[in-house]
């Protein structure tokens, strides 16, 4: 079921409601239940993968002498998956893998560092590798923020749900709204590369990773608000990543929950290992670091090239840090210049980046760049058929993505635990009410209409 069809809703609302009727030491049982229903739905007997990992991940927990084997086990089996020649395009990868075996390997090598104790309740942990609203596309939630809510947390209050429900709506206004028609002109220019004239290519090459960011934090804004309703706080995976000052402060605020797991397991014990290298261990540990992101992804040069390419900002910002703190300490002006500066340098490192993530090619990537600044030339009328419809007018694009960074930022600000009991009674109702009839409204053009949004763009990792 796709998270923005009428069935999943359908599906969260049902198993919501049955969350909060049933008794307390039956609510983990029925999130099981409910989970392994959706895998079902979704994946089909890819259903018996998840549950042979799970359990040999509990079983294994257990015993120390076999932590570790049980690691490799699981990463090889993701790697094989990834490597094989008919999973390389994603259509065939199991529902999710890449995120259950990452919750999987990080619980048992937090075993293994004495970080916690084996869960010793199978209930609970079946929950935790199969939440169904973090299967598809993460958050990767730590099993020490997890198990403890699955069986302890109390049911969420009337304001809580609300915010959840309005998490929801606002991961569905940047899918529907945002993402999916900034991909429509990005789809026809990639596919037109070599027709198109260098404000045409410009135009896509800003507005992939606009889409792109939309369309990810749209699907972790449903999951998030999804399992509010069923009381559980999940960990933030996007803080504002267009407004990093750095490469390395933008992935401290993009897909943040892969970034800390790479980092805890991955680049501190490999930089730990490495430091008698000195700069040569430290280069090398971020390029290990990065590749094995972008790797995550899936096993094709695009992913890896683009790894690569984000170790290099890395390299150059951490091989020049104590020069520029030098710089900024003889003049306080270039420290304020850097900080309206550094998020403009950054997008666009970013944006060159993600050029080799989207294309399909090498000589596709190289055809954009070619045209990227060629002279002013009428855009073709392909893309303006595209440009003229009111739903992807660039100055309807433009301010429904600046509606959308302006509601995730009170969102960031604003909303926290029980926010909504601080407004006087008016207002909370007045949202209240606006939140119903913005449901409805949801309900209704989806019912209408007979269509769901395009496929999330992470939903094949």
């Amino acid at each position: 079921m796709d998270f923005t069809s009428l069935p999943f809703l359908a599906f969260l609302g049902a198993m919501a409601l049955l969350y909060r009727l049933i008794p307390r030491s039956w609510r983990c049982t029925l999130l099981v239940a409910a989970s392994y229903c959706f895998y079902w739905l979704g994946a089909r007997w890819y259903i018996v993968l998840l549950l042979g990992a799970t359990l040999a991940a509990y079983f294994a927990g257990k015993s120390k002498s076999r932590l570790l084997a049980m690691v490799s086990l699981l990463i090889s089996i993701l790697v094989f998956l990834k490597a094989m020649p008919l999973f390389q395009h994603g259509w065939l990868l199991p529902l999710g893998i890449s995120y259950y075996t990452f919750k999987l390997a990080g619980y048992l090598i937090d075993i293994y560092w004495g970080g916690m104790e084996p869960e010793q309740r199978l209930m609970p942990f079946l929950a935790y590798s199969s939440f169904f609203p973090q299967i598809v596309s993460g958050p990767i939630q730590r099993p020490e923020s997890f198990l403890p809510q699955v069986e302890q947390a109390p049911l969420p209050s009337f304001a809580r749900v609300m915010e959840g429900i309005m998490r929801i709506l606002l991961g569905f206004f940047k899918k529907f709204v945002v993402a999916d028609n900034l991909g429509e002109i990005v789809n026809y220019v990639y596919a037109h590369l070599n027709s198109h004239p260098g404000p045409t290519v410009l135009l896509a090459f800003y507005c992939y990773p606009l889409q792109l960011f939309a369309d990810f934090s749209g699907l972790t804004d449903i999951a998030n608000g999804a399992a509010i309703l069923f009381g559980i706080e999940a960990p933030e995976n996007f803080n504002a990543p267009f407004v990093a000052v750095s490469p390395g402060d933008y992935w401290r605020r993009w897909h943040i929950t892969l970034t800390q797991w790479i980092t805890d397991y991955v680049f501190t014990p490999l930089r730990m290992r490495l430091r008698t290298l000195g700069t040569a261990g430290l280069i090398l540990s971020l390029f290990a670091n990065m590749i094995l992101i972008g790797l995550w992804h899936g096993f094709r040069w695009n992913f890896a090239l683009f790894g690569a390419i984000h170790a290099a900002y890395l390299s150059v910002e951490s091989l020049t840090q104590k020069a520029r703190k030098r710089l900024y300490k003889r003049s306080p002006l270039a420290d304020r210049i850097t900080d309206y500066l550094g998020p403009l340098m950054t997008f666009h490192l970013v944006a060159i980046g993600i050029v080799f993530w989207r294309a399909s090619n090498l000589a596709a990537a190289g055809n954009l760049f070619a045209h990227l600044f060629d002279g002013p030339a009428p855009i073709s009328s392909g893309l303006a058929n595209i440009l003229d419809r009111p739903g992807h007018s660039l100055w309807f694009l433009a301010g429904a993505y600046t509606l959308m960074e302006c509601l995730d930022y009170l969102r960031r600000r604003f909303w926290g635990r029980e926010w909504m009991l601080a407004m006087p009674r008016w207002g909370r109702w007045s949202l209240y009410g606006c939140v119903a009839m913005t449901c409805s409204l949801v309900f209704f053009l989806m019912l209408i209409s007979g269509k769901s949004s395009s496929p999330f763009l992470y939903a094949i990792f």
